[in-house]
């Protein structure tokens, strides 16, 4: 009964719009107290829950990206994209989706995306002649892609939880990493006739070949990354404190553009972001604990199965269950609420823990652009000034595009194993 009311609890709090961490704490002290037990069990969960190595990458990637971003990455990584797609129709839009694409090769988040590289991208578009709701949801819409693609900080996460390979799971993300940035490229290509916007002009091979040498730096982290972790050289963690280094040198004395005067302000954001997010993270830990002890995985399973024991009718279920979750819930703590409530279910039916990770990321990310919390929403917002509600309904035609890859990932394993299959074999 206690776990009962405490699952109640927890959902009516999450319809309230309270802050995430509160909703867990409160549920969580209140299900101790109810069932008699220790309030010291909360914090011994918590610590349990941060006291793994791999989970000191999640700070080291945070500030890797905030050292890139600092490092004079952004203006290179635009003007890259420039000369690669600038020429195409709905030119402008087509380098906001590729520049996004390449930095989330470098943060590994969507708000760090929408932050960083949403003012440069949205006052370019402007410029263009782009409706201004149009350009700030081509840009919301891309940075969704920076939770998929290596270096992902959610795939980290869901690697601690599920116990499975994050070399993997990096692998698994490109692809359908690919796929989501080329969906919304054509999306765009057919919505940008209606706009009198001219595509820019072709570029000579010389400014081509500046761009890449200049853009070859902070193109090379990811793969720095994954070359590292399947040649054995380190571990996700070790590769994550690689980045930092990379991106400090970079940076520092390469571009020359990063001061030490900018440390400590990179530092203490840094340090703010990893502070929010270890937080969630830790008190997630204790209410998934708590579920486990009420035995709700088993229930749910037993609840999915009663409708349908087909793979993909369970798996479609679980999608529309994510996607809802993911417009109440931040990414990170629903991931550890809900791994361990879910995978027992989806590998008893064959499916791979891997491909699974993408599928949760990328259902959980898209929950980044629709309300209530829709973060990434409110972050173009506060940049742009236009209405929130107009931003999200503007974005609907991207967030069917993003839905429908994710159905055909979910639905095609094959995309999301098939990097690490080659590598394994």
């Amino acid at each position: 009964m206690t776990g009962a009311i405490a699952i109640f609890l927890f959902l009516i709090y999450l319809a309230m719009g309270m802050p995430i961490f509160f909703v867990l704490a409160v549920v969580s002290c209140f299900y101790f107290w109810s069932a008699d037990m220790s309030q010291v069990m909360v914090l011994q969960r918590m610590f349990v829950g941060l006291d793994q190595f791999v989970i000191m990458a999640v700070p080291m990637f945070i500030l890797a990206g905030k050292l890139m971003a600092a490092g004079g990455t952004l203006h290179r990584l635009i003007d890259l994209a420039v000369v690669l797609v600038g020429h195409v129709r709905g030119g402008l839009a087509q380098v906001n989706i590729v520049a996004s694409m390449f930095f989330s090769g470098i943060s590994g988040s969507a708000t760090a995306d929408v932050s960083a590289l949403g003012p440069i991208e949205i006052e370019m578009m402007k410029k263009g002649r782009y409706p201004v709701d149009f350009a700030t949801a081509v840009t919301i819409s891309s940075s969704v892609i920076g939770p998929i693609v290596p270096p992902s900080i959610p795939l980290v996460i869901y690697g601690v939880v599920a116990s499975t390979s994050i070399g993997n799971l990096f692998l698994a993300g490109i692809v359908p990493g690919l796929l989501m940035g080329i969906g919304l490229m054509i999306l765009v290509y057919f919505m940008t006739f209606k706009f009198d916007v001219d595509p820019q002009p072709r570029a000579s091979f010389k400014r081509m070949a500046q761009a890449f040498v200049d853009g070859i730096g902070p193109m090379g982290l990811p793969f720095i990354i994954i070359a590292g972790i399947y040649t054995g050289l380190f571990t996700p963690t070790e590769a994550a404190a690689v980045a930092c280094v990379y991106a400090f040198g970079l940076g520092m004395f390469v571009y020359r553009q990063l001061k030490w005067r900018h440390l400590p302000a990179i530092m203490l954001e840094s340090g703010l972001i990893t502070a929010s997010a270890l937080s969630i993270l830790a008190m997630s830990n204790v209410l998934s604990w708590i579920f486990t002890v009420e035995l709700l995985p088993q229930a749910l399973a037993q609840f999915l199965l009663s409708i349908s024991e087909n793979k993909y009718v369970v798996l479609l279920l679980i999608n529309i269950g994510l996607l809802l979750l993911g417009c109440v819930m931040e990414t990170l703590a629903a991931i550890i609420i809900v791994v361990p409530i879910f995978l027992p279910i989806v590998v008893g039916l064959g499916i791979d823990p891997v491909h699974f990770g993408v599928i949760v990321s990328i259902n959980l990310t898209l929950g980044l652009l629709t309300p209530p919390l829709g973060l990434n929403l409110y972050i173009a917002s506060a940049i742009t000034g236009v209405n929130v509600d107009r931003i999200a309904y503007v974005n609907l035609p991207f967030l069917a595009v993003l839905i429908t890859v994710l159905m055909i990932v979910t639905f095609v394993p094959e995309l999301s194993l098939l990097l690490p299959n080659l590598m394994l074999n």
